[in-house]
């Protein structure tokens, strides 16, 4: 404290603690300009950055993001490889759920009730896909665009026992407009909240904005209960999603605008093959009239005196190192790798391609397991449970499992060995891996005992049966019919 301070403090006290506490504030700032990212000199001029809401600034961006990602995705390879690897790898030939009952008696009409119903076609408002279907298209949607809805429709059709139907929507049918205080509560893009901050409905077109055919449409509030919304949600509080491939968008547009003058580039070069020069003696043959658009493969003919002149541009070289580098860039922003999203395996070997399927693996994992199965999954098992026991297929709320589709293996004799000694180390259980693989364990246990039991009363001996025929090949006969060995026998 400065002489100033205490003299002003000796005269009014109120005043030195005005200034003490702008002195503390003043300290703090400059220890956040302490940062060369937090400095405003001529460097960091290049950044719109503000520590606005993540809702704030998709407000406006949304619909640009959503409208340009599109485009690249129906016109850019790589977005569109992006977007097709992604949806393959989360959800692939679709995650399907099992009962989580101990009693398997009781267990298989639960199971067969849901299979019933989510593998029928009709469970689609549309008409068109199963709920493996729908969870290929929702995921495929909101990459794409940002976000997906899911609207649940109680509908007693005759092709279905439980009378529940999903109704799949874009993200353009939340009402963008609604924002503010309403109802009550207040409106984010088109998501109403109550007082609590918790979400009470959407506001939801009854048809697709962007149909040219179909005209403006009001929105209406729809109960939260009824609607589910898949977004990846990368902020607290945020409430709407932006499609994945947002930070590549500008680098997509520009690969594609310098590949296409390449192209445009090598396609002149070879329009003009070359010219034919009348010697200046010749002068009653007339040269050709040279066009305004050249073609491939002109040779034109000139008469005496005429030349024809072309301005060389130096050649840009490194084009396949350029377009290798943004390349990756796109696949990083995608989080997919490289190889699946250009599809050039030149330089992968085993370990760099394991490498980077294990790190993909994990992205996917971490989609399905935060964003997929508990929001979409769960919800509609819910709903299922609601439906189902509203008509008395069952009797009361079943706890459903979700199981991914199985992980493919870059190499089976390299992989499976190490498995094999996780189990046996107890670093693990069978039916986990089993699980990993995307099947029931229950489903492959009861079959390879109906398996083994044929083959035991049939006298056949196989060599994968392990409790038979050692890894060295070593072959435990016994009587057809015969017992395995208690343990400790020998």
């Amino acid at each position: 404290m400065s002489w100033l301070d205490r003299t002003i403090g000796f005269f009014s006290p109120e005043a030195e603690a005005r200034r003490t506490r702008a002195r503390v504030v003043t300290d703090r700032l400059r220890a956040v300009n302490g940062y060369d990212g937090a400095g405003k000199g001529r460097r960091n001029t290049w950044t719109r950055g503000s520590d606005s809401s993540a809702n704030a600034e998709s407000r406006a961006a949304l619909p640009l993001l959503r409208a340009r990602h599109r485009e690249l995705v129906r016109n850019n390879p790589y977005a569109a490889s992006a977007v097709r690897v992604l949806t393959t790898n989360i959800v692939g030939t679709g995650i399907r759920p099992s009962a989580l009952v101990s009693d398997a008696e009781e267990k298989k009409p639960l199971q067969r009730t849901m299979l019933n119903w989510c593998e029928s076609t009709a469970i689609d408002y549309d008409g068109r896909h199963n709920l493996y279907g729908l969870q290929a298209l929702a995921v495929r949607t909101a990459v794409e665009s940002g976000d997906a809805i899911i609207v649940r429709v109680t509908d007693r059709d005759p092709a279905l026992k439980v009378p529940l139907k999903l109704r799949l929507l874009e993200g353009d049918y939340l009402d963008h407009t609604k924002n503010g205080q309403m109802n009550g509560g207040y409106a984010v893009q088109g998501v109403q909240f109550n007082a609590q901050h918790q979400r009470v409905g959407y506001w939801l077109h009854t048809s697709h904005p962007g149909d040219a055919l179909g005209g403006f449409s009001a929105s209406k509030l729809t109960p939260a209960a009824d609607v589910i919304h898949l977004f990846e949600m990368l902020r607290p509080g945020q409430v709407r999603g932006v499609p994945r491939g947002a930070a590549a968008i500008m680098r997509m547009k520009n690969l594609d605008d310098y590949q296409d003058a390449r192209i445009e580039a090598a396609k002149s070069a070879a329009c003009l093959v070359g010219v034919v020069v009348e010697t200046e003696g010749d002068t009653d043959r007339k040269g050709d009239v040279l066009p305004e658009k050249l073609e491939p493969g002109m040779f034109p003919r000139l008469k005496g005196g005429e030349d024809v002149r072309f301005n060389n541009p130096p050649s840009v070289s490194g084009h396949g190192e350029f377009v290798s580098v943004e390349q990756h860039a796109i696949a990083i922003a995608y989080g997919v790798p490289f190889a699946a999203l250009t599809g050039n395996l030149e330089r992968v070997n085993f370990s760099s391609g394991r490498m980077g399927h294990l790190e993909f693996t994990r992205n996917v994992e971490q989609y399905r397991w935060a964003s997929l199965i508990p929001t979409v999954c769960q919800g509609v098992g819910e709903w299922f449970n609601q439906a189902a026991m509203l008509v008395g297929e069952i009797k009361q709320p079943v706890r459903w499992e979700w199981t991914p589709p199985r992980r493919e293996m870059i190499d089976p004799s390299r992989e499976i060995p190490p498995i094999v000694d996780m189990v046996r180390a107890g670093l693990g259980s069978l039916s986990e891996q089993i699980r990993s693989m995307g099947f029931e364990p229950e489903d492959v246990f009861a079959e390879i005992k109906q398996e083994r039991d044929s083959l035991n009363r049939d006298g056949i001996i196989v060599t994968t049966d392990a409790g038979r025929v050692s890894d060295a090949g070593v072959t435990q006969a016994r009587a057809p019919g015969a017992a395995y060995p208690e343990p400790g026998d020998e």
